[in-house]
């Protein structure tokens, strides 16, 4: 039995641009030049998916915490 898996998967870049539902998410991602919450996002990004989600951020917020 062979079993195939998609290539696409996450990495794959959606049609439309990513937009954080969270404000959480929204406030780490536009302040670029603040240390604290670049230290925050840092933490957030060594979370797995599964960790993300419990802290209630969607997919979408994910995705784009990870970029």
């Amino acid at each position: 039995m062979t079993i195939q898996f998609s290539r696409q998967g996450m990495a794959a870049r959606p049609a439309r641009p990513l937009k954080a539902r969270s404000n959480l998410v929204r406030r780490l991602i536009q302040a670029r030049d603040d240390p604290r919450k670049q230290r925050i996002r840092a933490w957030l990004r060594e979370l797995d998916d599964e960790q993300l989600a419990g802290l209630g951020l969607t997919p979408e917020d994910i995705l784009v915490l990870r970029h």
